[in-house]
Parts: C-alpha cells; sequence; structure tokens
C-alpha cells in the first residue's frame, strides 16, 4: 500500500456525518471505520470491505503483510494513517492510498479522518472514511509502482537464493556472517548492520558488524531487555522498528549507535526465543521508515542463519562423537533391529578386524558367515530383549580366518521413533592369556603345597621317630648311669630332644595354617576348647603354682574351626612362661555385639608378666621372634600359629597392657553362634 499526503478541505465528508445515518454510506458506496479512544474498531460498515478487500480489523492488523506501500511517504499503511498518534483537529486530515486486496487486485483510495463529533461526547474517539480514489492518473502510478515491486522482489529472492547456497556450502561461520550482513544492507540500502550474541549472562555482544567502526566490533556490550534495541526485541519477541533513534523512549540507546548517528533500524532475532544466537540489526544514518516486505526479508536473512548455526553445532557435536569414538579401544557397532543390518562401526572394528566399510555394512547378524561367532544371534537378541542388557564372550571372525576373543555388551537404543542394537566389543585376548597363566600358576602352587605338605608330614613323622628312639635310650641310660656327671648329661639330652618334639609339632602347625583357604567352620563350645587347652598345660602350671581363672557364660557357643583350640593353648602357653610363681591368670569370654546381625564372642587372657614395651609389640607376632629371650625359653613360633589361626578365621589378635597396670592382655574375637546361654 503507497500513500500520499494532501490537506482536503471539501467539507462533504464531515458534512455527511450530521444525522445521516450509517446505510446511507453504504449506498454511497463509502466505508466508515468508528475507532475508540484506545484505537479499537466498535463500528463499521459493509462498503469498507467492498472497497478495500479486508475487513477493518483486519486492516488495522499491524502485522499484515499483504497491504504493500512506497517508503517514501509519509503514512506506509492504512493502519499507520488509522493510528497515528497525533491530535486531530475539526479539519481532519486526508491521504491517497493504494493497496493490494487478498487477490492481488489493486485498490486506489482517498481515505479520511475525523475526530467524533461533540454532540456524541466520546473524548479521543475517530470516525475513517474510505472512498474510491478517481484521479485519472492512477494507471500510470500503478504501472510505475508495480514495475518497481516486482524488481524488488525479485532482487530480494535471488540474494535469500545465494545466501542460503553460501550457508550450505561454507565452512566458515564467520565469513558467512559477514557475506550476511554485507547483503543486508546493500539490498536494504542501509548504511549499517550487525549481528549481537546473546550472552549466558544475558548481555549481548556486537559479535560481526558491516560499516561499524574496528574498535567496537568484538567488545561492544550491551544489557539485556530495556537496555538496549537487542534486548528490547529479545523480551518482546518480535521484530523492532525504531524510525527516530533521537526520540525514542522505549529501550536505552547504546553508545556506540550514537557515535555512528544512527536515525532507523529494524532488529529481528536469529532463532526462536527458548534457542535464540542473538539480533540481527541494519541501521542507517538518515529517518526512514521500514516496510513489512524490508522486515520479511531481514527476518528471512535471520532465518537462513540459525538454521545455519544449528547445522553446524550438530555437525560440529556429531563429528565430536564420531572422533571420541573412533579413538575408543572399544569395536562399536549399530544394528538397525528391523532389518538386522549394520549402520555403523568404527574404526576399530576395521582395524582389528580388516575389513572394509562395505564388507562390514553388508553383513547380516543372522548370517552364518558373520564374523560374530559362537553364538545364536536371533537367541542372543531376543534375551536382550527380554532383559534390556546382555554381556556375553565370543569370538569374532577376521578377514583373514582368524579369531578375536572379545566380550560383547548389547543393548537397546531407541531415538526418534527407530529402535538399534548397540554392541560394544572389547578385545579379551591378552585377558584370557593372564587367565590361563593364572589358573597354571594355581596349579603348580596346589601342587607345590601338595609336595610341601607331605614333605613336612614325612619330615614331622621321621623326626618325631628318630627323637623318640633318642629320647628312650636316653632315659634309659639315665636311669641305668651311677655317674651322677654322665646321668647329668643323660639328662640334658632327654630335655633337649623334648623340646625339639615340641618345635617339630608347632613347625608342622604352622605348615597346616599356611595353606588353610578352605577351613571347616564348626559351632563349638570355647569353654570346652578352653578346658581342653588348660588340661594340656597342667604340666606347666603346677610346678609354678599358678592360679587359671576363668569368667564367662556357661555355655558360649562360636563358629569356628577345631584349629582355634591352638590359640587358646599357646596364648595360656606365653602367659604361664612370663609369669611368675603365684601369679593369676584371667581368662575372659563375654559378648561383644548385641547387634543380632553382627554378634562376636571377645577372649581376653591377662598374666602378670613384665609386660611388653610398645617396641616389641609390633615383632612378637612374627616367625621366630621374640620380645624377650633371656631367662624363657622358646623359639618365637607360638604367637605366629596365634596369628594364622585366627586370619584362617578373620579375625586377628590384639596386645594391649593389663588393665591392672601389671603383665599384657592378649584379645581376640570370634563369631558367636545363634545358640548362647547366660
Amino acid at each position: 500500500m503507497s500513500g500520499s499526503s494532501e490537506n482536503i478541505h471539501d467539507p462533504f465528508p464531515q458534512l455527511m456525518l450530521q444525522n445521516i445515518d450509517q446505510d446511507l454510506f453504504t449506498r454511497l458506496n463509502i466505508g466508515v471505520i468508528y475507532l475508540d479512544e484506545h484505537n479499537r474498531v466498535f463500528c463499521s460498515n459493509k462498503a469498507v470491505g467492498d472497497l478495500t478487500g479486508f475487513t477493518a480489523e483486519d486492516i488495522l492488523n499491524l502485522s499484515h503483510t499483504e497491504l504493500c506501500c512506497d517508503t517514501f511517504n509519509d503514512y506506509t499503511s492504512l493502519s499507520d494513517f488509522f493510528l497515528s498518534s497525533q491530535p486531530l483537529d475539526k479539519s481532519g486530515k486526508s491521504c491517497k492510498f493504494h493497496i493490494a486486496d487478498k487477490q492481488g487486485n489493486i485498490r486506489y483510495l482517498l481515505c479520511d479522518m475525523f475526530p467524533f463529533p461533540d454532540v456524541y461526547q466520546i473524548k479521543g474517539g475517530k470516525i475513517c472514511i474510505i472512498r474510491a480514489d478517481t484521479t485519472p492518473n492512477t494507471n500510470e502510478n500503478q504501472k510505475s509502482f508495480d514495475k518497481y515491486k516486482i524488481e524488488n522482489m525479485y532482487l530480494r529472492e535471488k540474494v535469500l537464493s545465494k545466501l542460503g547456497e553460501k550457508a550450505l556450502s561454507c565452512t566458515n561461520i564467520n565469513l558467512l556472517m559477514d557475506y550476511a550482513l554485507k547483503i543486508a544492507a546493500e539490498t536494504l540500502n542501509a548504511k549499517y548492520s550487525l549481528i549481537m550474541e546473546l550472552l549466558q549472562d544475558g548481555k549481548f555482544l556486537l559479535r560481526y558488524g558491516y560499516g561499524f567502526s574496528e574498535w567496537c566490533v568484538g567488545s561492544a556490550l550491551v544489557d539485556k531487555d530495556l537496555g538496549s534495541p537487542a534486548g528490547y526485541t529479545a523480551f518482546t519477541g518480535r521484530p523492532l522498528v525504531v524510525v527516530d533513534m533521537r526520540t525514542e523512549d522505549r529501550f536505552l540507546i547504546p553508545r556506540f549507535l550514537h557515535e555512528h548517528n544512527v536515525v532507523s533500524s529494524v532488529t529481528v532475532i536469529i532463532g526462536d526465543r527458548k534457542d535464540m544466537y542473538g539480533v540481527l540489526c541494519v541501521h542507517t544514518d538518515r529517518q526512514r521508515k521500514f516496510t513489512e516486505h524490508d522486515i520479511n526479508f531481514l527476518q528471512s536473512v535471520a532465518n537462513i542463519l540459525a538454521e545455519s548455526i544449528k547445522l553446524r553445532d550438530s555437525f560440529k557435536s556429531l563429528e565430536l562423537y564420531r572422533n571420541l569414538i573412533n579413538q575408543s579401544n572399544d569395536l562399536i557397532m549399530v544394528l538397525n533391529a528391523v532389518t538386522k543390518k549394520f549402520i555403523y562401526v568404527n574404526d576399530k572394528v576395521f582395524h582389528d578386524l580388516g575389513y572394509t566399510e562395505a564388507e562390514v555394512l553388508e553383513q547380516d547378524v543372522f548370517d552364518p558367515g558373520c564374523f560374530i561367532t559362537g553364538h545364536d544371534m536371533q537367541e542372543l537378541i531376543g534375551q536382550v530383549a527380554e532383559k534390556g542388557s546382555l554381556v556375553v564372550e565370543s569370538e569374532l571372525l577376521r578377514k583373514d580366518g582368524s579369531l578375536l576373543s572379545a566380550e560383547i555388551s548389547l543393548a537397546f537404543v531407541e531415538n526418534e521413533g527407530t529402535t538399534y542394537i548397540v554392541l560394544i566389543g572389547r578385545d579379551i585376548s591378552e585377558r584370557r592369556i593372564l587367565e590361563h597363566a593364572i589358573r597354571e600358576r594355581a596349579r603348580q602352587l596346589e601342587y607345590s603345597n601338595e609336595l610341601k605338605d607331605m614333605f613336612a608330614d614325612v619330615t614331622s613323622h621321621d623326626l618325631i621317630g628318630s627323637i623318640s628312639l633318642i629320647e628312650g635310650f636316653a632315659g634309659y641310660l639315665e636311669e641305668m648311669e651311677t655317674d651322677e656327671e654322665k646321668k647329668h648329661l643323660l639328662g640334658h639330652v632327654v630335655s633337649s630332644t623334648a623340646k625339639l618334639k615340641k618345635t617339630i609339632d608347632s613347625a608342622t602347625v604352622f605348615a597346616r595354617l599356611n595353606c588353610a583357604s578352605d577351613m571347616n567352620i564348626e559351632e563349638l563350645d570355647l569353654r570346652l576348647i578352653y578346658y581342653s587347652a588348660l588340661e594340656r598345660m597342667l604340666s606347666k602350671v603346677s610346678p609354678k603354682n599358678i592360679n587359671v581363672e576363668l569368667d564367662s557364660p556357661r555355655q558360649c557357643n562360636a563358629l569356628v574351626n577345631p584349629i582355634i583350640e591352638e590359640v587358646f593353648y599357646n596364648l595360656l602357653s606365653n602367659a604361664i612362661k612370663y609369669s611368675p610363681e603365684g601369679a593369676t591368670i584371667m581368662v575372659n569370654i563375654e559378648m561383644m555385639n548385641v547387634d543380632p546381625q553382627d554378634r562376636k564372642w571377645k577372649v581376653s587372657i591377662s598374666d602378670e608378666g613384665p609386660g611388653i614395651s610398645d617396641k616389641d609389640k609390633k615383632k612378637i607376632f612374627d616367625r621366630f621372634r621374640r620380645a624377650d629371650t633371656s631367662h624363657v625359653s622358646g623359639h618365637g613360633l607360638g604367637l605366629a600359629i596365634v596369628r594364622m589361626a585366627l586370619k584362617c578365621h578373620g579375625e586377628d589378635i590384639h596386645v594391649e597392657d593389663s588393665y591392672t597396670g601389671v603383665g599384657t592382655t592378649f584379645w581376640f574375637t570370634v563369631s558367636a553362634a545363634d545358640r548362647t546361654e547366660s
């Protein structure tokens, strides 16, 4: 729609408003639109539609794109004319327009606008009169306008087509942005154009500029919302047209626009409000009214840039994922769940198996000749569908006929309505070699343990037999001997052979414990185990007149192996060795935990000996290591046997100073059985 302003002093329209009903205007083919003080249509006649091809509401719709106009006129559209905020005097104002209706026909119109007569007492209301324009040079003007419009539309379509081609072929996004700004400014006959990028904090950065000074491109920042034209456009979500920056009061004007003497501008969003890259703007240094066609062209440029940005982001993400997958040490394969054909495999598959991409993609997993062997694939896929995922070991057939051992994970993945099967294979050839070596080493160790046990048994049996023979003959000779000196020497032989037998017995027990990986656990009463061990110690207790006391419940059922008696025996033996004559050894058995899921018996044995230094406490449980060797016999195996026996039960031995301040306390725990009596 185009328009030219002129003052019409013809009093005819105003006179007709006085006391003439609306039907008369219709019969005269005069359109009438009544607007209230808010520029809302509250009445119009049928002639409006006959003259314009639109309803009154359509005409007042600012976003209507069927209305066409020349940019050099004062009013760019009928709506611009009707909604002009300038106050009306009694003479009103008039203008000539031409409009393209919905069928593309050109209508030439004379439009007049008057304030409501005082008689109606409606302040701020307007009456709009629309008449057909029958001036003689209309056809000549229309031909000129049609030619200009067609050429302009053709030029813009050509520019957009060229930009679209460049967006698809250009790999440098910076060059594409600069090119888009240049053609947008040249096509719209504007001096400046720019792209403001939306940052994470909501501000906008002048990322690309055409016609602007170099100092502001890449550094100028503007605020969001009402702090700048870019912020206001993003805030409203609609194109922004500024006729004159010098009188604009809807938002703040950035300093760099003032410094470049920007007067008029149009701004559109790149992308959508939920996923916005920024805004695209064109500016002029002279006052100008941008048309709907200008806005639509600029929005088309912004849409092409938005799609190009999204496409490049997708390509970047896809390329990143592809590079990550190709850098993986796993073999990654993707199957179409319907066709059972491979649609993607990573480079590791080609490298390890020797196939080309075409050779892999042509294979069917159900085909017996498929490189995945050792399993019924149909059965495997059924299990994956039932369980969601599956891990199996398989053999992958290389192109040269050799096999690659692999552990394959299978899972279903759905994307945009299509179901895929993802297979991730991991080379386990080295793992299988290590597993075989471990099994072989375990077999060798088991055989060595058997040899060790047999050697220990034979050696113990032969040594004990020989020592017993020596002990017997030495005892016999000692009884027969009358020479006191020889009798004393034979007594030493007898006592030494007795000590040697004990050492051999201890070494045999320790050797058994070292290989006891599968101990038999039984439910035994700790009190009975204690009494059995104490009975073995009576010959040592009586000469020193030592008192051994037990404090415990009447029944202490525990889950232990009978070897636990060696723990009691060696701890009691150790306490008797280091306790002075007439001392008391306290044995205490008590429930340590009340939690029914983790009940344990705590067994503690306290003596009245000299005690153990903190330094010696760290070494006394090692084999052949003792805290004091000055006046006590022994070889340092007893406590080592205690620790090993408890480790076989998953427990450990502890040592601390007695709470009385005299002697040492050894304590340990074992699992309690269900049945316990206080």
